[in-house]
């Protein structure tokens, strides 16, 4: 993953990371704000002989007898006179682990540290130790040493812990880390395409367009029909002219577009359909051919009948003239084809339909011809020979990445090269923002309803001279 990468993960997902970054941060701040606060004291003593010398510890590497009665400090023998006498609600081993004692290496010093969930208590403690400690010393009546408190404890006035300051700051940072890794594995995982960097991060061939989701494409007439100056119409005016760039003249079918997609449901005849509108607009001829006998479209989409078609012209049931249907203007013809799939894919491959192509790519301006999706069947490899430009049609949320990079492969494998891709089903925000004609279309409708607003004060004002006339 890229830094660009990484940085788009983390704008797509802002609300898992805010999600994210409360949880971690509620956690610690519950944990800090109701964990039982701990009170430390700390006390220095020093052990002195019977005859009130001071008692100096080992040189530094040998034993000193002062770290001996360090340790003794953690005793049974120690802790449970404390416990017992101070009667404190805890055992023995937990007052063991708050409570510690070390002597520096030749010093006549021993530093002891006491912590306990009450201030008072925790001083308290510290000197019931001291005085429980001198008594194991001096009960043999050998050692000779007594240890006093020249430092005393003084009472806390906060706790030791929990550190507020501190567990937010690490809080803080730890929320920040799991929203990023948070938003990174959402994005991994997420297989769905929603952008067009998903796109080009698998296809190498550019977005020729980005086609609105729109109830205008829903009907069965074209966008370009029945809401020319729309947003989804431009943008097949715009496909159609972006074709143009990416087109390979080298070719015999130069003028031969392929349309198909890597998965059903991604609108693949709804880009052909409107796309030959597009060009039977400024005049120029087009054969919009249904080949997808797995699931004939084409027909459906534009309201007309399939009933004579692809499949009869090339088995010589019927003549061209017969199968071929004008649709809107004479320079918009339509090829469909029919509910027969049992022998239709055989002569999709055949050479009868390979001479058909090569015949209506002389004939025509433009011939279009709409294919079964890549995972169904690649017939569009088939058509995409000598020079023909392959359309892709991505759709937006129905695409996947990884039904995408399999179709990529088999492509490259079959050595037919995607000529462009069509961004399909664009959600709003993302295919109006920048769009002269939304404006343009916001702006008529504002101009439209002030007509009929001018219109209606200019009926009323005539309606009232009317009125006042016959009176």
């Amino acid at each position: 993953m890229t830094v660009s990468d990484l940085l788009r993960a983390l704008k797509r997902h802002w609300l898992l990371e805010i999600i994210l970054f409360v949880v971690v941060v509620g956690g610690m701040a519950g944990y800090t704000f109701t964990v039982t606060p701990m009170y430390t004291t700390q006390a220095q003593l020093m052990a002195k002989n019977s005859d009130g010398a001071m008692t100096t510890g080992a040189a530094s590497g040998t034993a000193s007898p002062l770290t001996g009665y360090a340790q003794l400090v953690q005793s049974d023998a120690v802790l449970e006179p404390v416990v017992d006498n101070l009667g404190l609600h805890t055992t023995v081993t937990n007052l063991r682990n708050n409570v510690s004692a070390y002597v520096s290496d030749g010093s006549a010093f021993v530093n002891m540290t006491v912590t306990y969930t009450d201030p008072n208590d925790s001083v308290a403690i510290l000197n019931e130790l001291v005085k429980q400690l001198n008594k194991q010393i001096t009960s043999d009546g050998s050692s000779g040493i007594q240890l006093s408190i020249i430092q005393k404890p003084v009472v806390p006035s906060a706790p030791s812990s929990p550190n507020v300051k501190g567990n937010m700051v690490i809080g803080v940072v730890a929320a920040l880390i799991v929203a990023a890794a948070g938003a990174v594995i959402r994005e991994m995982s997420d297989n769905s395409v929603r952008t067009k960097a998903d796109i080009q991060a698998i296809i190498t061939a550019p977005i020729l367009s980005s086609v609105p989701k729109s109830p205008t494409l829903a009907g069965r007439t074209p966008a370009v029909i029945v809401k020319p100056r729309g947003h989804a119409a431009e943008e097949f005016r715009r496909l159609a002219t972006n074709l143009s760039f990416v087109r390979d003249n080298r070719g015999t079918r130069s003028n031969v577009l392929v349309v198909t997609s890597a998965m059903p449901g991604e609108g693949k005849t709804t880009i052909s359909v409107n796309l030959a509108a597009a060009f039977a607009e400024k005049g120029e001829s087009v054969l919009l051919i249904d080949a997808d006998v797995r699931h004939p479209s084409v027909a459906k989409g534009l309201g007309i009948s399939n009933g004579v078609g692809l499949i009869q012209m090339l088995t010589n049931q019927v003549d061209a003239q017969t199968a071929v249907q004008k649709y809107w203007k004479p320079e918009l013809q339509v090829l469909p084809v029919e509910d027969n799939e049992a022998a239709a894919s055989v002569i999709l491959s055949s050479s009868v339909m390979e001479n058909m192509i090569d015949q209506a790519a002389k004939h025509y301006d433009h011939v279009i011809i709409d294919t079964a999706p890549i995972q169904v069947s690649n017939d569009a490899s088939l058509f995409a020979r000598n020079g023909a430009t392959l359309l892709l049609v991505v759709s937006q949320t129905v695409g996947s990445k990884k039904v995408l990079r399999d179709v990529a492969r088999e492509l490259k494998v079959s050595r037919a090269k995607i000529s462009g891709v069509a961004f399909n089903r664009v959600a709003h925000e993302h295919s109006r923002k920048g769009n002269y004609y939304y404006y343009y279309e916001e702006s008529e409708k504002q101009a439209k309803s002030g007509t009929k607003d001018v219109k209606a004060k200019s009926d009323g004002k005539r309606s009232a001279r009317t009125t006042s006339s016959n009176k």
